[in-house]
């Protein structure tokens, strides 16, 4: 396979499939790397695909990374614990595939946009069991390492003014408006923020100068409250950049968000090495 020929294995998830429940799977060109990539796309919880992160899947995978990218059923079909588990079943997939394949990871990173964000922040900082997700493969579960936050969330609970368009995405995915008092708690168990603890994983949250969704000072106190459990976590903003920014990585903001990624990639790889 030459450079510029990415091939993908797509893995269902289901017999009969069931549509969106599948993951992209891009070996790497020449000898593997320690790090796999994890991709989860955004979309408000109720649009986007797998393709959106084939670009970062091509870069990563002729640099010696495993690469998947997931996709999930969008709301308000079903709702954020249901698309959780769709996301969960393909990180296992992909663990499964490593697996069979004998390739040694020592660093497995997960990666998301907007709601994918929120997905993937989930994913590293929330087991399978603490929220009552089965899964097939579960014994092969593996915390990940770290996770990058792109443009995400850090707590879907009600904060004031907010966007109108990212009010109703964030309804559609739990399941109920803000205004059901007695579903408050559900708009918590869905936030980040509230599962950060002293075995939480790295976070890197790369942040869009011009955010219409998601408030920046959410995440600050969240990277804020990961380092104050010992956690490591960055918080970096990439200007003249808007939500849903680092899908490409064509121009030069792309280029500078790209750059930041690979050398914090290559940090960690110095310190698992020590």
């Amino acid at each position: 396979m030459g450079a510029g020929s990415m091939e993908l294995t797509t893995l269902y998830l289901d017999q009969p499939i069931v549509w969106k429940r599948a993951v992209d799977i891009a070996a790497p060109y020449g000898t593997a790397g320690p790090t796999a990539l994890f991709y989860i796309h955004g979309g408000g919880w109720n649009s986007g695909n797998r393709d959106l992160f084939h670009y970062h899947l091509e870069h990563f995978s002729s640099r010696g990374y495993w690469c998947a990218s997931a996709g999930y059923r969008p709301a308000p079909e079903v709702n954020w614990k249901q698309q959780l588990t769709d996301v969960t079943g393909a990180y296992l997939a992909f663990l499964r595939h490593l697996e069979r394949r004998q390739e040694t990871v020592r660093n497995m990173i997960v990666l998301g946009s907007s709601a994918g964000a929120h997905l993937a922040s989930l994913l590293a900082l929330v087991s399978p069991e603490a929220l009552d997700i089965a899964q097939k493969d579960s014994d092969l579960w593996r915390k990940p390492d770290a996770c990058v936050s792109i443009n995400g969330p850090a707590t879907l609970e009600e904060w004031p003014d907010m966007n109108a368009d990212i009010r109703g995405s964030i309804e559609q995915t739990i399941g109920y408006p803000y205004d059901v008092l007695d579903r408050t708690d559900m708009f918590a168990q869905a936030s980040p923020v509230n599962h950060v603890g002293r075995d939480s994983p790295s976070f890197l949250f790369l942040l869009a100068e011009r955010e219409y969704f998601f408030p920046h000072a959410h995440i600050h106190l969240m990277s804020e409250k990961i380092r104050s459990y010992g956690g490591e976590s960055e918080a970096v903003l990439i200007e003249g950049t808007e939500h849903g920014f680092f899908y490409r990585l064509e121009t030069p903001e792309q280029q500078r968000a790209l750059g930041l990624l690979e050398a914090w990639f290559d940090r960690r790889k110095e310190k698992k090495m020590k």
